[in-house]
Formats: C-alpha cells, structure tokens, sequence
C-alpha cells in the first residue's frame, strides 16, 4: 500500500464544489480544509504508484482544481526497528 498526502490548490470559491467532488473518489481516506497556499488536504492510501498517479490524474482533470502537489508518507511504524534505516 502506499500512503500519501495531495494538497490541492482552487479557484477561489470552488472549494466546496470540489470536495463534494473529491469525496466520491476511491483512496481518499480524510479530506482537510486548508487556509494558505492550498485549499485541501487528501490523505490518501492506494495500492501502488500506478493507483496514485491515477487519482492524481483524476484530481488534477477536476474543473476549478489549479494544481496539486503530492508527497509521499511513511508512519515511523512503517519503518522498521530503529537503527535499520536504509541510510
């Protein structure tokens, strides 16, 4: 599974049309609102890297959705004992 974080800047006043939108979409687990530079926040889990850039791809085809940027997260669970870290 991998685990990640889309935040998803709008046109103004379309935010909440656009989470109306979101919602219905498979792999988003929690949506945020945000107050800065991005209007939401998606938690997202997926099955793979195929699965994420599609969801990013439907994202970003959404009328009203300005950018995204994505970022993929671990939980310190996810990692492994301490001191066997990769680098």
């Amino acid at each position: 599974m991998i685990n990640g974080i889309i935040m998803v800047k709008t046109v103004p006043g379309h935010e909440r049309r656009i989470h109306r939108i979101l919602k219905g979409l498979g792999g988003i687990r929690t949506m945020y609102v945000l107050f800065g530079d991005f209007d939401l926040l998606l938690e997202v889990q997926v099955g793979g890297l195929l699965m994420l850039n599609d969801l990013v791809e439907t994202i970003r085809a959404t009328d009203g959705v300005v950018t995204t940027r994505t970022i993929l997260a671990q939980t310190f669970e996810e990692l492994g004992p301490m001191g066997t870290e990769a680098c």
